[in-house]
């Protein structure tokens, strides 16, 4: 059995991650928790400029794949995706690609840098989890991180298919006034 690390030293290669081997995980109705990171884990999502145009990015995206975003936030650098396919044509592998690729463009045509790196992970998610419970996970890493001290306050986070206010108000764990207005 052999085993793929990743690099703890992002100097050194980022290898592909390998996917699952059933690629129907991937396709059809489902629910996505998705983290891709920078290329060498630079801080480009700290700018709102740069955000904003990832977020119209992903919208488009999005519509033409068949997929509903229902969590992002995007941290310095990496972003957190909670997505679910919205029909039986929807294929994650695809709307990755698709996404990286029209996004990294973009981004090369401005800065005349790289913006993603290699791979990405990926969670599939379960029949059982409740998907505003892994929204309201993607949307507390600003604080988690010490970024925020309120989910509401953080710019770079969003839903298009729910109020923030609309996830975060059903959570029965409200702690911290986290959540507060």
């Amino acid at each position: 059995m052999s085993y793929i690390f990743i690099p703890l030293d992002y100097k050194k290669p980022y290898p592909k991650r390998p996917r699952l081997l059933d690629s129907l995980s991937y396709t059809g109705i489902r629910g996505y928790l998705i983290t891709i990171n920078t290329y060498k884990r630079k801080k480009y999502f700290v700018h709102s400029n740069i955000v904003k145009s990832l977020v119209k990015c992903l919208h488009e995206v999005a519509d033409q794949q068949y997929f509903d975003v229902v969590a992002y936030t995007f941290m310095p650098d990496h972003i957190h995706l909670l997505l679910t396919g919205k029909n039986e044509a929807s294929d994650l592998n695809v709307f990755i690609k698709q996404y990286k690729q029209i996004s990294a463009h973009k981004f090369k045509q401005k800065f005349e840098t790289k913006l993603w790196a290699t791979s990405f992970h990926d969670h599939v998610l379960r029949k059982q989890e409740d998907i505003k419970s892994v929204g309201r996970y993607v949307l507390k890493n600003p604080v988690r991180a010490g970024i925020v001290q309120n989910v509401l306050d953080y710019p770079f986070s969003g839903s298009f298919v729910y109020d923030l206010w609309e996830l975060v108000e059903s959570d029965p764990f409200l702690d911290n006034n986290e959540f507060t207005l």
